[in-house]
């Protein structure tokens, strides 16, 4: 029963390692981009005080009219965004169901999956740091690293022109 016991705890330490090793990877790997967000201020009283970030290229409406072909796909599909350098941030210039292969020189394409009125990245949600003022929405920007495979995660907050928290 304890060789069982010390396997199961093994096998743990080992799913756990390789878990941080793959995101600690997704995180060195990928483009930094700026992008300018749209927040909101809420409070969570189970998960604890978080800025809810919404971006230009997370409102289906926005989208719309930069789907290349027909139209966005249906809610519960992936779609991909394409973002290019424009006045120092990256804004949304096309979006399609599958994923772009000409990207030009400073371009990414951008993973999500589009729901009723939104699309979702995995980068609306960050989590302030316990005892901290929350950033002034208007004053935030957001850092982003966008992996090879499409996806984002935030990097860092600049707020009012310098690193978050």
């Amino acid at each position: 029963m304890r060789k069982l016991a010390a396997l199961w705890v093994v096998l743990q330490v080992l799913f756990l390692a390789g878990w941080a090793w793959r995101e600690e990877g997704r995180q060195v790997e990928g483009t930094t981009i700026l992008v300018q967000p749209e927040p909101i201020d809420p409070r969570d009283l189970l998960r604890g005080q978080y800025l809810d970030l919404r971006y230009s290229f997370s409102s289906t409406r926005n989208l719309r009219g930069l789907a290349e072909g027909a139209e966005l796909p249906e809610p519960g599909q992936t779609v991909w965004v394409r973002l290019a350098e424009e006045g120092g941030f990256h804004v949304p210039v096309g979006a399609s169901a599958g994923r772009p292969n000409d990207l030009a020189e400073g371009e990414v394409g951008l993973r999500g999956s589009v729901q009723e009125f939104t699309c979702t990245f995995g980068i609306e949600r960050f989590y302030v740091p316990e005892g901290s003022d929350t950033p002034s929405p208007e004053d935030t920007i957001v850092k982003l690293r966008v992996g090879p495979d499409g996806r984002a995660r935030i990097e860092q907050l600049i707020v009012n022109g310098s690193p978050w928290p």
